[in-house]
C-alpha cells in the first residue's frame, strides 16, 4: 500500500503561477484568476517557514486544550530567472515604452497563486498550491562581469495568506494518498484549486462507464 510506504522528497519541478483576476479577492466570492498560468522550469530551491501560535488552556493541572493557528507562510523562492512580464504583475506595475515608475506611496501588491511539484522517492508526486500570496519588496544586486562562468541565483521573498472566502492558505495533493484515484500532480495544477466545493467538477468520480 503506497499510502503506508516511506516516501522522501527529491527535488522539485516547475512554479507554477496564476495572478487573481482584479488583483484581488474578496470574502463574497470564491476568487477567479487569469487563465494563463505561468509554468516556469527555474526553481532551485523553495523554502516554507510558517508562523504558528499557540494558545494553551490548563485544569486540573493538566493541558486541556493546545490549539495551534499558522495564519501565514514566507515562502523563498531561490530561482535562475522570472520573466520580466510575471515580475512586473507581481508588482503591480504597467510599462509604458518600457518604463515603469515606482514611488513611495502606500500601495497592495496585487494577489496571485504559487504552486509547485515535488516528486518523491517511490515516483509518487505532491503538488501544491498556496492560493493569495504577494511579494515583499525584492532586494537586488548587479556584480560586475569577469572571466568566471556563472549564472547568479536570484532570490523572490512571498507571503501567503488566508483568502478572505474560505481561510484556505494552501491545498495539497499527494499522489500516494489512497483516495488520489484518476488524478495526477499534472491534473491538479491545471487550474487553481483552493476550495472544496471544486472538487466534484474539476475531479468527478470515475464511474468506469
Amino acid at each position: 500500500m503506497k499510502a503506508k510506504e516511506m516516501l522522501y522528497p527529491v527535488g522539485v519541478e516547475n512554479l507554477f503561477i496564476a495572478f487573481m483576476t482584479g488583483g484581488k479577492d474578496t470574502a463574497d466570492e470564491i476568487p477567479e484568476y487569469d487563465p494563463e498560468i505561468y509554468s516556469l522550469p527555474t526553481i532551485e530551491t523553495i523554502g516554507i517557514a510558517g508562523n504558528p501560535t499557540t494558545a494553551t488552556k490548563w485544569a486540573s493541572n493538566k493541558i486541556f486544550v493546545n490549539v495551534t493557528k499558522n495564519s501565514t507562510f514566507t515562502l523563498t523562492l531561490d530561482h535562475t530567472a522570472l520573466p520580466i512580464e510575471v515580475q512586473d504583475k507581481m508588482k503591480g506595475l504597467t510599462a509604458q515604452k518600457g518604463i515603469v515608475f515606482e514611488n513611495g506611496k502606500p500601495m497592495e501588491y496585487p494577489y496571485f497563486a504559487v504552486g509547485f511539484i515535488a516528486p518523491l522517492s517511490g515516483g509518487e508526486k505532491i503538488a501544491r498550491w498556496y492560493p493569495r500570496v504577494q511579494i515583499t519588496p525584492p532586494e537586488e544586486s548587479y556584480t560586475s562581469d569577469n572571466e568566471e562562468t556563472t549564472i547568479p541565483t536570484q532570490q523572490l521573498v512571498m507571503t501567503a495568506s488566508p483568502l478572505l472566502f474560505n481561510e484556505n492558505t494552501k491545498v495539497d495533493f499527494n499522489s500516494a494518498r489512497e483516495s488520489a484515484t484518476g488524478i495526477t500532480a499534472e491534473d491538479f495544477m491545471k487550474q487553481v484549486v483552493l476550495d472544496e466545493s471544486q472538487l466534484e467538477t474539476l475531479f468527478p468520480e470515475d464511474t468506469g462507464a
